[in-house]
């Protein structure tokens, strides 16, 4: 009896700690389950990647010669990148096929090789028109890529400045434009967030737009330059990238005393014409009203409103 009780504990102590063992076996690998099941999800719980819209805008492309007001070569609108029907294929060495990068995101480190490749894909554009490439110009450089940097801190985008410069004052500042010497000038503007923020992009874009076409296609120009910065005007998101294309060429050197700048715009300058013209009428009917001085003061009067009137930009 004492053996079969001896025995009897022993099988009841195993019992119990073959228990023990397995609900503490039990408990560590739930527990552990439990922690690999957390762990698998940790990454599903984070904020997904944002996805960076795809939207673009281009400004109105601008011409401006020595001595004229700047002429709009076509409005600003939606950044169409698509290639139409009918649009010439790259497979040659033409622009496209042969420049590196067109399909660059806009980043910081990618801002110089960008702004390679769009001045590759517009060259493209020119030899398969049997145009001369433009030469990169340092200084219209330097003009395209500071308003580039002001659209997108100021949030607008126009081709008039927030000081109210034009294309012809900010290329001006740079010294681009020797004393004495005949020039013309154009502008090229776009921004474009996600797929639209690339070279190939911008550059097909603009060439879809017939007044930016004009620009890039324009036999007159000789130099270029080109500013990309990080950022967009239409927000302060900071995503995406906007371009600048300054257009130049030196023409010939002339008088220095007949240079004229151009007028800031065409409207100001019809504005100064019709108040001129209404002044000039004034003047005409208050001498008109006045009594002759002897035998000659009608013809006198009108002598000095003739003399006056040619005086007048018409």
């Amino acid at each position: 009896m004492t053996m079969d009780m001896g025995r009897l504990v022993s099988i009841v102590v195993a019992v119990l700690t073959g228990a023990f063992a397995l609900a503490g076996c039990g408990a560590t690998t739930t527990a552990t389950d439990s922690n690999a099941v957390r762990l698998a999800e940790a990454p599903s719980t984070a904020a997904p990647a944002a996805v960076e819209p795809t939207d673009g805008r281009l400004g109105d492309a601008t011409e401006i010669h020595a001595g004229t007001p700047p002429r709009e070569l076509s409005q600003g609108g939606p950044l169409d990148a698509r290639r139409h029907r009918g649009s010439p294929r790259r497979d040659g060495v033409g622009a496209g096929a042969s420049c590196p990068n067109p399909g660059l995101t806009p980043s910081p480190d990618s801002l110089a090789a960008m702004a390679d490749a769009t001045l590759c894909l517009l060259n493209g554009e020119r030899a398969d028109n049997g145009l001369a490439p433009l030469v990169p110009n340092a200084k219209l450089a330097v003009a395209a890529t500071a308003y580039a940097q002001d659209m997108v801190a100021g949030s607008y985008f126009s081709h008039a400045g927030r000081d109210g410069s034009g294309v012809f004052e900010r290329v001006e500042r740079t010294g681009y434009m020797p004393r004495g010497s005949g020039w013309i000038l154009g502008e090229n503007l776009a921004w474009g967030t996600g797929g639209l923020a690339t070279p190939g992009a911008i550059m097909q874009a603009w060439m879809n737009s017939d007044g930016h076409r004009h620009n890039i296609l324009h036999p007159d120009y000789r130099e270029i330059g080109v500013g990309i910065v990080v950022g967009n005007p239409a927000s302060a998101n900071g995503l995406g990238a906007t371009y600048a294309t300054e257009f130049g060429a030196i023409e010939s050197e002339s008088d220095p005393a007949t240079t004229v700048k151009p007028a800031r715009n065409s409207s100001q300058a019809r504005r100064s014409r019709k108040r001129a013209r209404r002044h000039a009428r004034a003047r005409l009917a208050r001498r008109a009203r006045q009594p002759a001085r002897g035998g000659h003061g009608r013809s006198r009067a009108r002598g000095k409103v003739g003399r006056i009137t040619a005086r007048i930009a018409i």
